[in-house]
């Protein structure tokens, strides 16, 4: 019985070396010095196996943002950001910064910026952030105007760019 197990064992470890040798995924199958380079379209001499693009460089998905007014104020802004699912079947977490600018003497000033984790499989998230405010003038009014912009160095590929950054209005009391 021994014996037995033991040949079966030495068939499975010789079976298995073979699959690994042959793997696409493992070191052996990166081309040598005599074999053609990747340089040549992608593809080794004698091979199907073809190195392209990663896909997460292709527009798939979408972020788009929007203002809870509600909870909004001042020194605060409230917001939802929507990730649409790619249709890849993604898994895992798509990171995303989202950036916040608050218009100071008619100067965009950065008072916020963090980065949110996204399911890549789609969904929302409802944010609350707040912010020290330029002071209002005693007694009196002024309005504020603050942008909220996710993906503001466009590192995430989308289908529409266009949706990622709004500016919303706010009247503020001294």
């Amino acid at each position: 019985m021994a014996a037995f197990f033991g040949i079966l064992l030495l068939l499975v470890s010789a079976g298995d070396c073979q699959m690994n040798r042959d793997s696409p995924f493992l070191g052996s199958k990166l081309p040598r010095t005599g074999d053609q380079s990747l340089m040549g379209g992608g593809q080794m001499s004698g091979s199907t196996f073809m190195i392209s693009q990663p896909f997460n460089s292709q527009p798939t998905s979408d972020l788009a943002i929007s203002v809870d007014e509600r909870n909004t104020s001042c020194n605060q802004i409230s917001f939802l950001l929507t990730l649409t699912a790619s249709p890849s079947s993604s898994t895992g977490y798509q990171r995303a910064k989202v950036r916040i600018l608050e218009d100071r003497l008619s100067v965009p000033t950065a008072v916020a910026e963090l980065v949110l984790l996204m399911p890549a499989t789609g969904g929302s998230l409802h944010e609350t952030i707040g912010f020290s405010s330029a002071n209002s003038p005693a007694g009196g009014s002024r309005t504020n105007e603050i942008t909220v912009t996710a993906d503001p160095d466009n590192q995430i590929p989308e289908t529409d760019e266009r949706n990622n950054g709004l500016t919303f209005s706010v009247t503020c009391q001294g």
